[in-house]
Formats: structure tokens, C-alpha cells, sequence
């Protein structure tokens, strides 16, 4: 088990976050635009529009689930006086998904009303809260709580599980290094896409509409969803954007994993070589 503080998790997930939203954020702004029924972007600079915020927020919500995961791990291990087994490190991972969600849900609604509205960064969260109120920054909290939870539990959990899984086995033998990573990192990452992209899609649209005297039919989580399959054909409504989500959370998977372990793994060597 690592030797690296909660802190020290915390300090490693910001920066991992920062790198994934510049690499992805056009994902993030397809992906949007098909869940709101909106028509996508005609400039390449449009596709990071919300860049800054969601970089902004992105850093807080990895740095949370990073280092939440590490104080959990050490928790658990402290209770149960020995490291945590694989049933247990999945149970840590999505306990810190959900601890976040206390961050993303403000902040991913303010990304949207901002895209749907065009306004800057701060006059739009003041414009929210001025006509809303500060506890309207938590609509969609329900699903966002629990996609987090259940994302991080893909990334932070069966992903690192079943790539020490696959590099103990010896059905890989003979195939390049790389590949026990590659299909950790697929499945861990299509996995997160396909159990949360229900609840983001609900998230999404509770967002995109917040006054529920105007749109009464996004009131609710349930009637969001009742909403979004009536309107949509179906179950099949719910994973609406679930193309470019895929593409975004595969991505994600590789460059959090990526980046914690390089990190760790660095430091680790470093204080061993002392």
C-alpha cells in the first residue's frame, strides 16, 4: 500500500484533474449538447467554453475523490488492522465519488447554465445565485451523488483491481506489457459510462432547467426521468450522449490512473532511495 498521505493524494488528483479536462473537454461540450436536445458547437474554440470552470472544478472534485480515498483506505485498514481487500477497495472508491459530488454538483450546473446562457464564468454563477438562492446550486444532487460514486468506484476501484488481476495472469503471457493496463483501463472506464450515464443524463437536464414553475416536469428526479423516457422512446432516453461520455470517462480512467500512479510511484522510488 502506499506510503503517501491523504494530503498527498489530494495535492496528486488536482493535477491529475487539470490534465484531463485539457484533454477532454470537448467530450464534455458534445456530450452536454446532446443530453439538452442543443445544437453542438460551430467553432473549435466553442468546444471549450465552461474550460475554465470545469477545470476549476474538475481539480477540486479528483483532488476530493483522491485524497478521500486514501483517508477511507487508511480508515478501514485502522478498523480492520490489515490493508483493504479487493470487495473493500472498491467499497473505499465509491465512498469518495459520492464524498465529491458535494463539490461537482454546484459546479457542473454553473458549467451548464453558463453554455446555455453565454455569460461569463462569474457573472453567470452570480445571475444563479441571485435569482435562485445558494441551496439552488444543489439541484440535481441525488444523481450526481450517486453517479460519482459509482464513476469513482469504475476508476478508482475495478480499474486498479483488475489490472493487479490481469498482471497475475497468465492468460496474458506473451502479449505486450501494455496490455493488462488496456483492458483495465477499457473496462473500468466502460463500466463507470454505462452504470452512471442514467443518472448524468437526469443530472444534466434537472440543470439545464431550474425553475421548476417553468419546466415542472424537471421538478424531481423522478419525474425528470419519467420526462426524459416519455420524450425520448424509452429506457434507451437515458443514455442519451452516451457516445462522447464514453469516450470522455475511457480517457479519464487512463490519464487519473496514469498520472496518480507515475506520481506515486516517483515518490515512492524517491523515499526508498533515502
Amino acid at each position: 500500500m502506499s506510503t503517501l498521505t491523504p494530503i498527498e493524494h489530494t495535492a496528486i488528483g488536482a493535477l491529475a484533474g487539470v490534465l484531463e479536462v485539457s484533454v477532454m473537454q470537448p467530450t464534455v461540450t458534445v456530450k452536454n449538447a446532446l443530453q439538452e436536445g442543443r445544437a453542438l458547437p460551430r467553432t473549435p474554440l466553442a468546444f471549450y467554453r465552461g474550460y475554465l470552470v470545469n477545470a476549476g472544478s474538475i481539480a477540486p472534485i479528483t483532488a476530493v475523490q483522491f485524497g478521500a480515498n486514501r483517508f477511507y483506505e487508511l480508515a478501514l485498514k485502522k478498523l480492520t488492522g490489515k490493508d483493504s481487500n479487493q470487495a473493500g477497495q472498491i467499497a473505499v472508491a465509491i465512498a469518495a465519488g459520492s464524498t465529491s459530488s458535494l463539490i461537482s454538483t454546484p459546479a457542473e450546473l454553473i458549467m451548464i447554465q453558463q453554455g446555455r446562457n453565454q455569460r461569463a464564468l462569474l457573472a453567470e454563477a452570480q445571475s444563479y445565485v441571485a435569482k435562485n438562492g445558494m441551496t439552488a446550486l444543489y439541484r440535481g444532487f441525488g444523481p450526481t451523488f450517486i453517479r460519482e460514486g459509482l464513476y469513482t468506484g469504475g476508476y478508482l476501484g475495478v480499474t486498479p483491481v483488475l489490472l493487479e488481476f490481469l498482471k497475475g495472469s497468465s492468460a496474458l503471457e506473451g502479449y505486450p506489457s501494455s496490455t493488462p493496463l488496456m483492458i483495465a483501463g477499457i473496462t473500468g472506464g466502460l463500466l463507470a459510462v454505462t452504470t452512471t450515464q442514467p443518472f448524468d443524463t437526469i443530472k444534466t437536464r434537472m440543470q439545464a432547467n431550474v425553475v421548476p414553475k417553468e419546466t415542472p416536469e424537471y421538478r424531481t428526479s423522478i419525474t425528470t426521468m419519467q420526462h426524459v423516457m416519455k420524450q425520448g422512446g424509452g429506457l434507451k432516453a437515458l443514455w442519451s450522449g452516451i457516445a462522447p461520455r464514453a469516450l470522455r470517462i475511457v480517457g479519464a480512467t487512463f490519464i487519473l490512473n496514469g498520472t496518480r500512479t507515475f506520481i506515486v510511484d516517483k515518490v515512492e522510488a524517491s523515499r526508498t532511495a533515502k
